[in-house]
């Protein structure tokens, strides 16, 4: 099951893929935080976070956009998690840039316009 994920990971074109305990590490871009892909009955849970602690706000906002892929703030990050399986790799893609993007949005928001990044 693993070995047929790494191989369909590096198909649809994600980077950096590797295994360990179990566990697949893996980007969706060179340019993008590493995910994790572990096993979940007969699915995968994919899982990212990025530095940002989002509020209970956004993540609500966002959970209600994307209910199969909930954000949450696990170890002062923001993380996204998604079951899903080989086939659902495009999409978890997607959902990827999409967090990427509303977190950058979030961080842009809470700087002040004297602030670097």
């Amino acid at each position: 099951m693993l070995q047929k994920m790494q191989a369909a990971m590096q198909a649809a074109g994600f980077v950096g893929v590797e295994a360990a305990g179990g566990v697949i590490y893996a980007r969706t871009y060179a340019s993008t935080p590493e995910f994790t892909a572990s096993t979940a009955g007969q699915q995968w849970r994919f899982a990212i976070a990025w530095p940002l602690r989002a509020s209970a706000v956004q993540c609500a906002v966002w959970n209600a956009l994307h209910p199969d892929a909930p954000l949450d703030v696990d170890l002062g990050e923001t993380r996204m998690q998604f079951l899903g399986e080989s086939r659902d790799l495009a999409r978890w893609a997607s959902l990827v840039d999409a967090m990427m993007v509303s977190c950058m949005t979030w961080r842009r928001m809470a700087r002040q316009m004297d602030e670097g990044m």
